[in-house]
């Protein structure tokens, strides 16, 4: 099992820029030369001379640079004047930092009592204890690459004194302090994924390429590091952790991909090559087997987690600069600049991307990291809109001198068909803009969420994927069988149970500025059941479209989770314990109401800003087949944060829901006012009535669609 714990990427590298759209096809791009310079000179990885001296300039000068240079040796400062604390033992994971009653993150008391915020027990010693010592390892690890850097800078011995301290202080302790993993298992032939500074070989190899490494790099020509010191870190920090992350090979992974950022940091500094090709070209391992197997045709990292795309893709930056500081050039790979560009087209209107997989809140504004190094490789115009107005470190760095940016492009519509998924956008008041998911599981981090989608509007987010807890729960019973199970998700439930691991197929995709539309089948979740959903937004609303076939009767719930305040139904009148059938999951939802009826359904989710409307059709062709309505709430980040919900469940061998959710500003009229669906020879016939005129959705059972909205007539074959 797969625990990762992100540690804050602090390096500040250089990198030399490629022509935009000059960039080598996949087929034809080659693994380049390694050898090693012979000359070394420090810093060897963490900049070049020239870089370093922008910095510098900056902190000598004035302005807004200036500031930017003078807070980081302020931080160092800081740094310095703390106490420096080396636990008894390495960290533990945050996932052990929990309540195991409650599934709530604990607060820390003191360093020895951590207390459940809900039933307010209190719990000492290991686990626990362990986690805030990660937390403390972290801090040193920060403070000694922030005094490195500020002593690159002012060349103050202090700040390399103060580094050294650190370096030597771990060299001094790791393999003293005893090897545990993730688990709680501390034999390294049962769990070989752990260390002895922290409890994964992942974590580790982040803190070699984030903090261990550059910090060594920036002071390692200080005349104050005597060659015993040398021989100290390099024969008890370097090559003790490099040894311990290389007997875990991860394969496609982006623990691996983290691990290859150690290698590559720790042959440069060793100068030893051998390190240097196991972390770019490994044939089951390396830097270019990952770009090769883990990355999808258009870039999205095979997990489907915008927050394991990113925290994935720092490893490869750590890589590729690293890699260009020893004249190996690596951004060339065409497959590590679409993992850039493709997280442009993601973006929702609110700078989000959708939640899907284990993501927390992953936006466009948190990447101005990322995409700063990005285009100082490729100078591609794209990217300026996303970076920084302020000067930061790496803008420094890099010599880039920020200014206003341009606006953002107006984002289309667009077709993901290797990750699985359909972006739709239209162009109106609301600027609405949905996801679905089709595409293939994603692995540990991936969801049991096929054919789920996500709804943003007037700019927030509506329609809502819950993505992971904040608090890394993975592995208590809340992630299996509610972040990562079904119920969680957008989606159809059948007889309860959560889907399998799965992937979609594409029926069919279209586009205009008025409306955007998706079909999509999935017959892998629930074998012997077929799922074929179409999404179809215009200017005012989303249509959503199932049709569910099997040769045996099934319970079907379809699912919609919507970010409100509140949630209401004239229908769901009657308070209920919980759902009829028993579940993993239901345990999670709270204040459920139900009740059932014949007719359309109508379901509000209410707070200050506006309502969002679902209505629901009643049975095609007037069925008297009675539909079971239950509202509520489910969990969000946390199980203190409270989403509202609606279910509708329907029973048989084959059903249809026919859905449209439809938002409005506080006070502002309901675009839509009644849906009804028909069904005519196997062609699903949806209407949708906006006041005095109605739109018309035809799906048929080819998956050929026919829309006629506001007047226009649009037509479009299955592929």
């Amino acid at each position: 099992m797969r625990y990762p714990l992100i540690i804050a990427t602090v390096s500040l590298l250089g990198l030399v820029s490629l022509p935009h759209g000059l960039l080598p096809a996949a087929e034809t791009w080659a693994v380049p030369v390694i050898e090693l310079p012979a000359v070394s000179q420090h810093p060897a990885l963490a900049c070049d001379a020239e870089e370093l001296a922008r910095l510098r300039a900056a902190y000598r000068g004035e302005g807004a640079e200036q500031r930017t240079v003078a807070a980081l040796v302020a931080q160092a400062d800081r740094a310095l004047r703390s106490p420096l604390v080396f636990p008894p033992r390495g960290g533990q994971h945050n996932q052990w930092y929990q309540c195991e009653k409650c599934q709530t993150a604990l607060k820390t008391i003191d360093p020895e009592h951590h207390q459940c915020p809900s039933c307010q027990h209190i719990y000492t010693g290991a686990p626990y204890d362990d986690v805030i010592f990660s937390r403390t390892h972290n801090g040193n690890l920060q403070n000694m690459v922030t005094a490195a850097w500020a002593y690159a800078i002012t060349e103050q011995p202090t700040y390399a004194e103060f580094a050294r301290r650190v370096l030597l202080g771990y060299a001094e302790r790791y393999t003293t302090y005893p090897y545990h993993a993730a688990d709680l298992s501390d034999d390294p032939q049962r769990s070989r994924s752990g260390g002895h500074l922290f409890e994964q070989t992942l974590n580790e190899a982040a803190a070699f390429a984030n903090a261990v490494g550059p910090a060594y790099d920036l002071i390692h020509d200080w005349s104050g590091l005597s060659q015993a010191d040398h021989q100290t870190v390099r024969t008890g920090l370097l090559v003790p952790m490099l040894e311990n992350i290389a007997r875990h090979a991860a394969g496609k992974s982006n623990w691996q991909t983290w691990h290859n950022a150690a290698f590559i940091w720790g042959g440069g500094l060793l100068r030893d090559e051998a390190w240097i090709r196991r972390a770019i070209s490994d044939p089951e391992n390396g830097f270019v087997f990952q770009l090769q197997t883990s990355v999808m045709e258009e870039g999205m990292w095979y997990e489907n987690s915008w927050g394991y795309h990113f925290y994935t893709l720092s490893a490869m930056i750590e890589i590729a600069e690293a890699a260009r500081r020893l004249n190996i050039e690596l951004w060339s790979h065409p497959a590590l600049k679409k993992m850039f560009t493709v997280a442009l087209e993601y973006t929702m209107p609110d700078g989000r991307f959708p939640r899907f997989g284990d993501d927390t809140d992953t936006s466009i504004v948190g990447a101005t990291w990322y995409l700063e190094h990005a285009y100082r490789a490729y100078r591609d115009p794209a990217m300026l809109p996303y970076l920084s107005q302020e000067p930061s470190r790496q803008s420094i760095l890099f010599g880039r001198k920020p200014g206003p940016p341009p606006e953002p492009p107006q984002l289309s519509s667009r077709l993901f068909p290797g990750a699985g998924h359909a972006i739709l956008r239209t162009q109106g008041e609301a600027n609405l803009a949905a996801a679905i998911t089709f595409g293939p599981y994603g692995g540990f981090h991936g969801h049991l969420d096929k054919l789920s989608f996500v709804l943003f509007g007037y700019g927030r987010e509506l329609g809502y994927d819950p993505g992971r807890a904040r608090s890394q729960a993975y592995r208590l019973p809340i992630h299996r069988d509610w972040y990562k199970a079904t119920l969680s998700h957008n989606t159809v439930l059948v007889d309860g149970r959560s889907q399998q691991p799965a992937a979609g197929t594409l029926v069919s995709f279209a586009a205009t500025e008025h409306f955007a539309a998706v079909v999509a089948d999935c017959s892998e979740a629930y074998p012997g059941v077929r799922h074929r959903r179409l999404l179809c937004l215009t200017p005012d609303y989303l249509a959503v479209l199932d049709d569910l076939h099997s040769d045996a009767p099934h319970r079907y719930d379809w699912v919609y989770h919507n970010r409100a305040d509140g949630v209401a139904c004239d229908v769901a009148s009657q308070p209920v314990a919980h759902l009829a059938l028993e579940f993993p999951g239901q345990e999670y939802l709270q204040s459920l109401q139900q009740g059932q009826t014949e007719q359309a359904i109508r379901v509000r989710f209410t707070d200050e800003a506006g309502d969002t409307l679902l209505l629901v059709a009643r049975n095609p062709n007037g069925a008297s087949t009675e539909t079971t309505v239950t509202v509520g709430d489910g969990v969000g980040a946390s199980v203190a944060e409270r989403i509202p919900l609606a279910l509708v469940t329907r029973h048989g061998p084959a059903v249809q829901f026919a859905a449209v959710i439809a938002p409005s500003l506080a006070g502002a009229p309901v675009p839509v006012s009644a849906v009804d669906l028909q069904v005519v020879d196997g062609t699903r016939h949806l209407r949708v009535e906006r006041g005095t005129v109605a739109d018309l959705i035809v799906l048929d059972p080819q998956g050929n669609t026919q829309l006629n909205v506001g007047g226009r007539d649009i037509s479009w074959p299955a592929r």
